[in-house]
């Protein structure tokens, strides 16, 4: 029999790893950004961008797979009475079911965001089955803590887009093109996934009873976040002009940075929040959190001009002042990222609640009368971040402890596809 401290200490640099492979992925990213902001310019990179974060939306219910069949593969899940499943043949038809859904919107999506192709739309539409089996196989190596595996999936992911971005640069892709490549990475992170978890996928059975039901119960939270994190660009592209929304879009990454910078604090967090002083582990992660966000404000405040300019080319500079802003507006939604990744391993739904109202609130705003410039559009977004992160702040101040019988053993967390 292994000694348990070393299994621990096993378990624990297999999660070190899994950290710093999503560290890795994140800048990878932040990478691929680059290159395409260089390569579209801003107009057709602010089309990009919207349409992709529309893509990221409805890729949401792809994390929620990737958790709820976590959940359900977990040592601790068997006494539930609730059947272990990869999960795949949900996945699958929820993904063709959005697939079509967004082939026929196509003519007014581009119309929306100002995209010149159609076939955009469609090669969007087509990456979002592989993304949902995709989120079935991480769930399933995250289930049976099969996490250098995980690991592996995530910079596959990663790499893939790189490459994609890289080779839309050197030949100059239009936005068409750029979705195109992207859909060939999506298609090799979907056969990684199905390559490395090929035992299971013969062995689980393809759905199970309840799990529609599980992901829309224990997902509004991680939903809500999402939005809040990205329904902005889709309003600026659709408000402002092709330049401005260009703009926007690549000063609204600085503010994401700051976002995934910082998620490794989430993630480590919500386990502790069950043990002796959750407020304390919350308050010190906060203030982790908001150091990190500080010591970047302070970097970027030197000369935002210039590091936007590195960022997207002399195309951008004028927007400097506005990435700034999205950096504090990247801290308020870092610390909401705590609040409601903490909320996730508890029964309580209170914060992402509120968030789904903020989110509510503050597109109606927005829509109706803040969108003559980026600085309105960003000023509504950072009111409501701060709200969700002041309200987080004086619930952990009250010393919400999580209720008895939750599942520290059963919580996972993912990144989305």
């Amino acid at each position: 029999m292994k000694n348990p401290a070393t299994k621990g200490y096993r378990h624990q640099a297999l999660a070190a790893v899994l950290g710093l492979a999503m560290g890795l992925s994140n800048l990878l990213g932040y990478l691929m950004v680059l290159l395409l902001t260089r390569s579209l310019g801003p107009a057709d990179f602010g089309g990009y961008t919207a349409l992709s974060t529309y893509g990221v939306l409805l890729a949401i219910p792809a994390g929620a797979f990737q958790i709820v069949v976590a959940r359900r593969l977990s040592s601790g899940w068997a006494d539930t009475g609730l059947r272990q499943t990869s999960g795949i043949g949900s996945a699958a038809l929820l993904g063709v079911v959005f697939f079509a859904i967004t082939t026929v919107l196509a003519p007014w999506l581009i119309e929306i965001f100002h995209v010149g192709s159609a076939w955009s739309a469609v090669f969007l539409a087509a990456m979002l089955p592989p993304m949902m089996l995709t989120g079935c196989f991480q769930g399933i190596l995250l289930g049976r803590q099969r996490l250098r595996q995980l690991s592996i999936l995530y910079l596959v992911t990663a790499v893939s887009r790189v490459l994609a971005a890289a080779v839309a640069a050197t030949f100059a892709f239009s936005v068409r093109d750029v979705f195109a490549a992207m859909f060939l990475a999506t298609l090799v992170s979907a056969a990684t996934g199905a390559w490395l978890t090929r035992a299971d996928l013969r062995s689980l059975p393809r759905s199970a009873h309840g799990l529609t039901g599980e992901m829309l119960r224990s997902n509004s939270t991680l939903a809500a976040y999402v939005a809040l994190t990205n329904i902005d660009v889709l309003l600026a592209r659709h408000f402002l002009d092709p330049h401005e929304s260009g703009g926007y879009a690549l000063a609204s990454t600085f503010g994401r940075a700051m976002c995934w910078g910082t998620q490794f604090v989430a993630l480590i967090i919500v386990p502790r929040m069950h043990g002796i002083n959750p407020t304390r582990t919350l308050l010190r992660a906060s203030l982790l959190v908001l150091t990190i966000g500080l010591c970047g404000t302070v970097l970027i405040a030197v000369d935002p001009g210039l590091f936007i300019t590195l960022a997207g080319g002399a195309e951008f500079t004028e927007y400097g002042s506005l990435a700034l802003i999205c950096v504090v507006l990247g801290i308020a939604w870092a610390l909401a990222q705590v609040w409601l990744f903490s909320e996730m391993s508890t029964d309580s739904g209170v914060l992402g609640a509120l968030t789904w109202v903020v989110v509510g609130v503050q597109s109606a705003t927005i829509w109706l009368w803040a969108h003559e410039s980026p600085g309105q559009i960003v000023g509504v977004c950072l009111a409501g971040a701060l709200l969700i992160a002041v309200a987080g702040l004086l619930r952990v101040l009250r010393g919400r402890r999580p209720p008895d019988g939750a599942r520290p053993e059963l919580l996972v967390l993912a990144d989305g596809p």
